[in-house]
C-alpha cells in the first residue's frame, strides 16, 4: 500500500525506479487509543488487529516515531491513531 501511489521514475539509462516514499504528519487526536508494548509484539500485529491489514504498520510507527524496529519496547506507552483514511488520503496526495 505505502508505495502503490509513488511516482515512477525512469533515469537516462531507461532504467524505471520509485520515488522515495514521502510521509504525512500523524498527529494526536482525542480518539488515539493508547496501549503499553507487550513483549514479542510488533507493529504489523498492531495494525491487523486494529486496521484489519497489517501493511498498514507504518502509521503506528510514524505516529510513534520509531523506525528502528517493528518490535515494540514492553512497556512503553504507544498511541494508535483512529482516522486512518485521513492519513493514507495525505500519504497518496504527498507521493503523487
Amino acid at each position: 500500500m505505502r508505495y502503490r501511489n509513488n511516482k515512477k521514475l525512469i533515469d537516462e539509462n531507461g532504467i524505471q525506479y520509485i520515488n522515495r516514499s514521502e510521509y504525512p504528519v500523524i498527529p494526536v487526536r482525542d480518539n488515539d487509543i493508547i496501549i503499553r508494548g507487550v513483549l514479542g509484539q510488533r507493529f504489523d500485529q498492531l495494525a491487523h488487529t486494529h486496521y484489519n491489514n497489517q501493511e498498514l504498520w507504518w502509521i503506528i510507527a510514524r505516529a510513534n516515531n520509531q523506525s528502528s524496529s517493528m518490535y515494540l519496547v514492553p512497556g512503553k506507552k504507544y498511541r494508535i491513531p483512529k482516522d486512518i483514511g485521513i492519513i493514507t488520503q495525505q500519504l497518496r496526495e504527498l507521493n503523487k
